[in-house]
């Protein structure tokens, strides 16, 4: 029998058995719970199969909105059920027995291992404990200067833009500034030292994402076997392997250089970084450099992507609203006057002031949720209203859905800072978690909102930001891969702000 037969046929009755083990598991929870009809061996996946790989997030916004919460669907073998009322969403994320991430977090295990992310508890646990530091309001507070000198340069940078080019698209420009500002607080590395390597990381990052929306639509390519064969899966290792060398200088570079400073006073060294915090507990036998890689790795990332996707649709909400940023820097001008930022950069007790920024980041992360969806993995059979969840389930809880829902938002995709004031968030509180909640919520909020205001209110008080024609909410079509993203570029306009 030719070696290709013998192969096919192994692929063949891998699938059967992969497609049905678990089905077996959980025939009455199909019997029960509403949701798509499943068919032999792909369950509902036909439901992503026949749209694009950009078109995944709305085909799990119409499932959501077609049948009831919770809701059944099928992945091949792999039983999934979505959910997206708040107390539901709260009963998973704030449940320490339902900690573990989904089984769709192993399509970022390539990239991110076994980082902060996609961490299985054991491992997640400990190093939770280790990373937390980093991020808490003292640690920020000292790496300030990092995330005033970098949206600096970007404004400067961004002045030349202006002068060559008529309109931009916003995501690649502050993409590189969050980039450097992560790099910057969270490994003490100077850009100039990977300036070289700067563009092409870029580039591997974007076909990560495309390589990531290809697989994530297809069932077939689940299994790596299968998807390691593919063009798709080669070019995915192209890019991941660039962006782990990447990674890999970083770390080097540092622990060179903690090496040679290991007689500073500990006032010298006050200003430790995430990665020095690592490399440090490497010493002790606590971290393998394996796992120093995958935190480094997935907290670069994810500081960079939380930043400037916020940031990309704050600046499109505020081009498409003119009042509401004239609103926004009318706040800035009673901190500054006309004070140029450099002339009197931001400061860190400046941060308190800036309420009506605070409420336009909030209302942009209500519509925009940076990640549109959550999924963890029960451990043991749930109990959750009149239904048993059974146990090896992957509960994906559909953010999006709950923060456009006018049960819970009146006027839901009406952007309104002024539903974030005191006196009128109480009700809302319980349906609004951008960042999660529970004990497993995401570690860097404080960075994410230091972050995003100090690149907000540095471009504000420089420019004007325009876009032809206004356009719905409802009409932008978005997309998710490691976060949330625009399908079609966002573009504005940017014009330097008249200060007389």
């Amino acid at each position: 029998m030719p070696f290709v037969t013998i192969v096919l046929i192994s692929i063949i009755c891998f699938l059967i058995c992969y497609f049905l083990n678990y089905r077996q598991q959980s025939n009455k929870t199909i019997n029960i719970l509403p949701g798509p009809k499943t068919l032999p061996l792909i369950g509902t996946a036909y439901c992503l199969l026949q749209r694009g790989p950009d078109e995944i997030l709305d085909t799990l916004i119409e499932l959501a909105e077609k049948y009831s919460s919770p809701l059944q669907f099928w992945m091949g073998n792999k039983l999934f059920i979505g959910i997206n009322k708040p107390d539901q969403i709260k009963k998973i994320l704030q449940n320490n027995d339902c900690l573990d991430k989904s089984i769709s977090y192993e399509l970022f295990e390539p990239l991110f291992g076994k980082g902060l992310v996609t961490a299985p508890v054991s491992i997640w646990t400990k190093n939770r404990k280790m990373i937390a530091p980093s991020f808490n309001g003292n640690t920020l507070r000292r790496f300030f200067d990092i995330f005033v000198e970098q949206s600096l340069i970007f404004t400067k940078e961004l002045e030349k833009v202006a002068l060559t080019e008529n309109e931009i698209i916003f995501l690649e420009h502050v993409s590189k500034c969050a980039f450097n500002i992560a790099c910057g607080t969270m490994t003490d590395i100077k850009m100039e030292f990977l300036s070289n390597e700067a563009s092409q990381y870029y580039k591997a990052m974007i076909s990560f994402r495309k390589t990531l929306r290809l697989r994530g639509r297809n069932v077939f390519l689940y299994p790596n076997f299968i998807f390691n064969l593919t063009a798709t899966g080669r070019e995915q290792r192209k890019s991941v392997n660039f962006l782990h060398s990447f990674t890999d200088k970083i770390i080097q570079q540092q622990t060179y250089a903690l090496n040679e400073s290991n007689t500073k006073t500990k006032n010298e060294t006050s200003h430790k970084t995430l990665l020095h915090t690592l490399i440090e507990a490497s010493y002790n036998n606590m971290l393998t450099q394996e796992m120093i890689h995958d935190n480094i790795i997935t907290m670069l990332i994810a500081g960079t992507d939380t930043t400037a996707i916020t940031i990309n649709f704050v600046i499109f909400m505020l081009a498409n609203f003119p009042d509401i940023q004239e609103k926004v820097y009318a706040e800035l001008w009673e901190i500054y006057g006309t004070r140029t930022p450099q002339s009197t950069p931001i400061k860190y007790e400046h941060l308190q002031h800036m309420n009506y920024l605070d409420r336009v980041i909030k209302e942009t992360l209500r519509i925009f949720p940076t990640i549109p969806i959550f999924s963890r993995q029960l451990k043991e059979d749930l109990k959750m209203g009149e239904f048993i969840l059974p146990k090896g389930a992957n509960i994906v809880m559909e953010l999006m859905t709950l923060h456009r829902n006018e049960k819970y938002w009146p006027n839901p995709l009406v952007f309104d800072p002024d539903r974030f004031l005191p006196d009128k968030i109480g009700p809302y509180s319980n349906y609004y978690m951008p960042f999660s909640m529970g004990p497993r919520n995401c570690i860097g909020m404080k960075y994410a909102m230091i972050s995003t205001k100090v690149i907000l209110a540095t471009l504000i008080r420089t420019f004007v930001f325009k876009v032809d024609q206004s356009i719905q909410i409802d009409k932008i079509k978005l997309n998710i891969d490691i976060a949330l993203h625009n399908v079609e570029p966002i573009k504005v306009k940017i014009e330097k702000r008249d200060l007389q």
